[in-house]
């Protein structure tokens, strides 16, 4: 967190930089309005999910008679922690935007999507407060078919952005440039789900369907999301600009919660609920742009 907020405030600086600079130097010679859209990959790193409630239940899997607050050395259980790395595909990335140029300085505000498929990997689960779950006794015959998955990462973000254009450096129609942005991002994760069911094959008439617990939820998140920009267009013509654009976008961690569909809990508690965080992802995208300038 301390390490995200001190990234935020690196770009927040440049843009003030920037845009101080940008007004110094702003020439007549090349100013105007323009519009612009991409569209391309993206790709998501070092991202994590750690979620939590508190369930005070021992099941079926772990103690030869389940309940509330005990688990098979009778310590009160304050709730379960479980975590897992994700691994997300390569994804979709599309953008538009609306600026203004000053000689060689722009300033822009754009909209964009990025959307990629998750893999879950279960890494572990333990107690809220951090005790390894205990292992049950040698009688203990009881199963449980338990599923999880995520299906996909959703971020829609609304950015404030100032570039450097280093006009005539290579070719007149080749304009490379460098931007930082600073703005909000809209995160989705779609598809949390987890599923389990308990069954005891020693035993198949006991009844154990009071324990099995469902959640299936749709997990939604507004975080502050900074922008490293480096791209080159060139230029069809006078107004017509075409390019490549490479965006590295940092963001805080994306946290919330929802309800079970179904949990031994429900009973105590019809609206019990799940916490989920997911660590800041590291966001990478190239986009094939395209830009028309408008007269000024």
């Amino acid at each position: 967190m301390i390490l995200f907020r001190g990234k935020v405030f690196t770009v927040g600086a440049l843009l003030m930089v920037f845009a101080l600079s940008g007004e110094a130097g702003a020439e007549p010679q090349r100013s105007g309005w323009y519009v612009g859209g991409g569209i391309g990959g993206n790709w998501v790193r070092d991202m994590e999910e750690t979620g939590w409630n508190r369930d005070t239940y021992c099941y079926p899997g772990v103690c030869d008679e389940p309940g509330p607050s005990q688990d098979i050395e009778g310590i009160s259980i304050p709730g379960y922690r479980w975590n897992y790395d994700l691994d997300l595909d390569l994804g979709s990335a599309f953008e538009i935007s609306i600026g203004r140029t000053f000689n060689r300085w722009r300033l822009e505000i754009s909209a964009a999507q990025r959307k990629n498929n998750i893999n879950q990997k279960f890494t572990s689960i333990t107690y809220l407060d951090g005790r390894a779950g205990y292992r049950p006794s040698a009688t203990n015959r009881v199963v449980s078919n338990s599923m999880s998955r995520i299906d996909d990462l959703t971020t829609r973000t609304l950015s404030f952005n100032v570039y450097y254009d280093f006009l005539d450096v290579f070719h007149p129609r080749i304009t490379p440039y460098l931007g930082v942005g600073l703005g909000v991002v809209f995160g989705e994760v779609s598809g949390v789900h987890y599923s389990t069911n308990y069954k005891d094959p020693a035993n198949p008439s006991r009844d154990l369907a009071f324990y099995n617990s469902y959640k299936d939820a749709d997990m939604h998140d507004t975080v502050v999301v900074g922008n490293f920009y480096a791209g080159t267009d060139y230029h069809l013509t006078e107004k017509i600009l075409a390019g490549v654009k490479l965006t590295y976008s940092i963001m805080d961690d994306l946290e919330a919660e929802a309800g079970y569909r179904k949990h031994p809990f429900n009973e105590q508690n019809p609206d019990f609920r799940f916490h989920e965080r997911f660590s800041g992802p590291h966001q990478y995208s190239v986009m094939f742009t395209m830009k028309y300038l408008f007269a000024d």
